[in-house]
């Protein structure tokens, strides 16, 4: 399964491997029900130890913290952007109910 997460991961423009929030708790999970050392599995799947370890720190400050979505963690980055779009979705929202009210005050002025 791990092999699989990192043979599919989208790549950057750099050539990067990006991986989901979730696939990396996936990762992370398979880790610690493996049994290997952290060095070992790092071998194993051509991972960098301390890139595993703060994975593992950022699932469980998730976890802790009750940031799920259907099961899925997230990061820290994607729920500041969600927070961020979901003020925009309300001001757009806003200023539509606003143009909504004017034009009907003018429809209703005219009559």
């Amino acid at each position: 399964m791990v092999e699989e997460i990192i043979k599919n991961a989208r790549l950057s423009s750099n050539g990067r491997k990006m991986l989901t929030s979730e696939q990396k708790a996936c990762i992370v999970e398979s880790w610690e029900t493996s049994g290997l050392s952290c060095p070992e599995f790092c071998r194993r799947y051509g991972l960098i130890a301390s890139q595993l370890y703060k994975w593992r720190t950022d699932a469980k400050i998730g976890a802790v913290m009750g940031i799920k979505n259907d099961g899925d963690l997230h990061s820290k980055t994607e729920l500041e952007m969600l927070r961020r779009e979901n003020e925009e979705l309300k001001k757009a929202l806003g200023e539509s109910t606003l143009d909504i009210k004017i034009q009907c005050r003018l429809v209703n002025m005219t009559l």
